[in-house]
């Protein structure tokens, strides 16, 4: 077990040149990390996680709901990665949104027109996501491949009452335990921490949401080397924002592997860049598309890759 609060997540957005908005909510997601009360959706101070392994059949995730200007933030069981009934189904039918930071979740009808058409937040631009090529639920680096410019997977309802279900309703949507309004459910009412989540954001009048994915483990790490007084090395990834992707750019640009604009948004064109630049130096099977002190050195930007 681990606990989070305001200044973990607050840092965790300072290694990766994440944008922090002074004031509003933002979202975010924990793959492979449980909340420990699972029934207990207050916004608190701190919050208490355990590490888990995506079994792609039950909830096995965190999605929270952050509000910086307060230092309070929610958590919620959920899952972001799909269930293995759409996996199995074939590469198409499911994706494993990549981890990184999303700008704009915004609050629309997921399924708009259908009898499971619910109130929710719809992603209205195009990001990576990991297809499971060869089927074997493992979403990694080696043999599943990266589509760029997939706009679809939204954050809605599970369709699930727990933890222990063996089912939930995600094929690469950001799904959280509950059940929605809608025209299937004879209109009844939202269920569940789904419920809490809903209601804390369209109380708002902010309209949009950043959304901050993460790892487990990459959470944790951060939690315990902050108490301990251990400075962290940038990582960059997706969604990434600043003076240290110019520097990126211009690396990848030097080697080869970039031709896009150079400006200071890690956006699919460096992610493109980043992964081909890794196969090539590192191997196949080493193409996260995140940008550790590892890359930096390879691409000769260690002596401006900084500490947080």
């Amino acid at each position: 077990m681990f606990t989070i609060q305001h200044h973990h997540l607050e840092k965790l957005c300072e290694v990766h040149s994440y944008p922090v908005p002074s004031d509003g909510m933002i979202f975010f997601g924990i793959r492979g990390c449980l909340p420990v009360d699972v029934f207990n959706h207050d916004f608190l101070a701190q919050q208490s996680l355990n590490l888990t392994t995506v079994d792609f059949t039950s909830p096995r995730c965190t999605l929270g709901q952050w509000l910086p200007s307060k230092q309070m933030l929610a958590v919620f069981p959920g899952s972001t990665s799909p269930h293995k009934s759409y996996t199995s189904a074939g590469a198409t039918s499911a994706n494993q949104l990549m981890t990184g930071y999303y700008n704009d979740y915004r609050k629309g009808t997921h399924k708009a027109g259908k009898p499971t058409g619910h109130l929710a937040f719809r992603q209205t631009k195009g990001c990576p996501v990991r297809r499971d090529h060869n089927q074997d639920m493992n979403y990694d680096e080696l043999d599943d491949r990266v589509e760029y410019n997939f706009p679809l997977d939204n954050l809605h309802a599970g369709w699930c009452s727990g933890i222990s279900d063996t089912s939930h309703a995600s094929a690469g949507c950001q799904v959280i335990v509950g059940y929605p309004q809608c025209e299937k459910r004879g209109s009844e009412p939202d269920a569940g921490p789904w419920q809490v989540f809903r209601t804390n954001a369209y109380e708002l009048p902010q309209d949009r949401f950043p959304y901050v994915l993460s790892e487990g483990q990459n959470i944790q790490e951060v939690a315990q080397k902050m108490e301990a007084g251990i400075k962290i090395p940038a990582r960059l990834r997706f969604g990434s924002d600043g003076p240290l992707v110019t520097e990126l750019q211009k690396a990848l640009q030097t080697k080869g592997f970039y031709e896009g604009e150079v400006d200071t948004d890690f956006g699919n064109r460096t992610l493109r860049a980043v992964l081909a630049f890794q196969e090539s130096a590192f191997g196949k099977d080493q193409d996260n598309g995140i940008v550790g002190l590892v890359a930096a050195e390879a691409l000769g930007l260690k002596s401006v890759w900084p500490e947080f």
